[in-house]
C-alpha cells in the first residue's frame, strides 16, 4: 500500500511575478545541473540494460573483489560507473565544444 503525501500550497496567482522565491544559477552552474541529470538519467538506462544481460556478481567474481558480496552492491557500484563514465564524457564534450561569443562585426568602408 503507497501512502501519498501532498503538500497543500496556498494559491497564487500565475500572472504576477514574485522574485523573492527565485534563485538565479550562473549559467556554469546551470550547465552543471543539467549535465548531472542528463548523465543521471543516461547511467539509469544503461544500468537497466547491462544488468539486464550480465550479472553483477560474475564481473565481481571475474575481477576478484572480495568485499563485494550481494548483487545489490554489484548494481551500485555499476552505476556508479556509469554515471561517471556519463558524466565526464558529457563534460568534456561542453569542453570541446565550447566557442567564442562575438559580437556582430563591424563593416569597414
Amino acid at each position: 500500500m503507497f501512502i501519498v503525501c501532498l503538500t497543500i500550497l496556498p494559491h497564487t496567482d500565475m500572472n504576477v511575478e514574485d522574485d523573492t522565491n527565485v534563485g538565479t544559477w550562473s549559467r556554469d552552474t546551470q550547465k552543471i545541473a543539467v549535465l548531472s541529470w542528463i548523465s543521471f538519467l543516461s547511467a539509469s538506462v544503461f544500468t537497466m540494460l547491462l544488468f539486464a544481460f550480465v550479472d553483477p556478481l560474475i564481473i565481481v567474481d571475474s575481477i576478484n573483489i572480495s568485499f563485494v558480496e550481494s548483487s545489490n552492491a554489484g548494481y551500485a557500484i555499476g552505476f556508479v560507473f556509469l554515471w561517471v563514465h556519463s558524466w565526464t564524457s558529457g563534460w568534456l564534450v561542453l569542453r570541446l565544444v565550447r566557442r567564442k561569443r562575438v559580437g556582430p562585426r563591424r563593416i569597414r568602408h
